[in-house]
Order: C-alpha cells, then structure tokens, then sequence
C-alpha cells in the first residue's frame, strides 16, 4: 500500500510540472511578458533611406567631372514589402524597391531610375530579446531601368530591362503586437546589356557587349517599419 502511494504521489510529481511547463510554452509562443506577438505569420512594410551605385567610373573620367559621378551614383532609396511566414523562422515574400538619382552640368544631364520588383526568401533569427530579430533575405526579380539625358540641346531617354538579384540583412525590433521598426542594409546586382533610346522623333534598339553593358548594381541603408 505504502509503495502504491508512493508511485501515485511520483507520477503526479512528473505529470504536473510537465503540464505546467507546456501551458508556459504554449503561452510563450504566443505572446511575451510584454503582451508582444513574437513571431507573426503576415508583415507589411515600408522603408526608405540612402542608395549607392556600385559602378566604377573608369579611368576616363576627368578631374571636373568627378562631382558629376559622385551625384550620379548616389541617390534616394525607398520601397515596399509583403511578407508571409508559413514556418517560425522561413518565409517568402514580395519586394519593391526604386532607386533615383540626378547630376548635371552647364552641357549635360542625367536623371536616372532603377526599380526592382521580385520575390524573397526570408530568414527569421531571434536574438536574446524576444522582441528583436535579425531578417536575411535572397531576392530574385525583375529591374527596369531609366535614364532622362539632356546633352546641350538634345534630349534623350534611355531605357531597359533585366533580371536582377540580391540579398539584404536588416535588425528588426518589435514595439507592439502589430508595429515594428527595422534598420536593414541590401545589395542588388545586375547588368542591361539591351536599351532603347528614344528621342521626340524615333526610338533605336542598343545593343551593348560586356564592356559597354550598364551595371544596375546598387547597395542602400534604409530605415523602416512594419505592420
């Protein structure tokens, strides 16, 4: 009899801890201490910030017109993205961005656009707080390019299209159950190797080699935040 309560008493020992310890579980995937949602399954976010082109002048570029470029390969970075976490720390979503940059002279102007519009592979790492995360995501899309070129009375517009790729790493940090703020770094590569070039009476297809291709490729600092 001694020994049967004994093992009563033992079972209920184990069993009672262990529930107690999965209703913690349960809770904390949950919800926090703070009442803050630690891993939602949708986000919707906007971002803008500073972007740099990450092409190289060339030698032939001269003293004078080194301040052109510098304008030219430095610009404004703003975009949107919709996220969809089906896994606690994997999920897919889609991303806009749109990169704009402006340089001129007395003789000549630029005035350029790169979009990008693709998909994404996303990352989820918590760190120690519950309400912070570091997000890493491989893109994959669509970039068209555009280019306003005023040269002395001439004006042209120059247009193109191409794949493009890239990745990005940003610190995301929870303040409520639907609002969160990111500070995230991405680069994008790619390269047209095709433009159209338009004027007011025709339009003409370029064909570019490898040499005279335009690099799209461009890394941004952006500041953000999430829905």
């Amino acid at each position: 009899m001694n020994k049967l309560i004994f093992a009563v008493l033992l079972i209920s020992g184990l069993v009672h801890p262990r529930l107690n310890a999965q209703q913690l579980t349960v809770a904390d995937e949950k919800i926090d201490s703070t009442g803050i949602n630690n891993s939602p399954k949708w986000f919707f976010g906007l971002n803008g910030g500073y972007g740099q082109r990450l092409y190289r002048s060339g030698m032939q570029v001269k003293r004078a017109d080194i301040n052109y470029h510098r304008n030219l390969k430095s610009g404004i970075f703003f975009g949107g993205e919709l996220g969809y976490f089906p896994w606690e720390k994997v999920g897919i979503g889609l991303k806009y961005d749109r990169y704009q940059s402006k340089a001129e002279t007395e003789k000549l102007s630029e005035d350029v656009t790169i979009q990008f519009m693709g998909a994404s592979l996303i990352h989820r790492a918590p760190l120690g707080s519950s309400r912070t995360s570091v997000l890493t995501s491989l893109l994959l899309g669509y970039q068209p390019y555009q280019n306003n070129t005023v040269s002395g009375e001439d004006a042209f517009t120059f247009r193109g299209k191409t794949m493009g790729w890239g990745i990005s790493v940003g610190l995301e940090r929870r303040l409520s159950r639907k609002f969160a703020i990111h500070l995230t770094g991405t680069a994008i590569m790619g390269a047209a190797y095709r433009l159209t070039r338009e004027t007011a009476f025709s339009t003409e297809t370029l064909k570019l080699s490898k040499d005279d291709s335009v690099d799209l490729s461009r890394a941004s600092v952006t500041l953000g935040f999430r829905f």
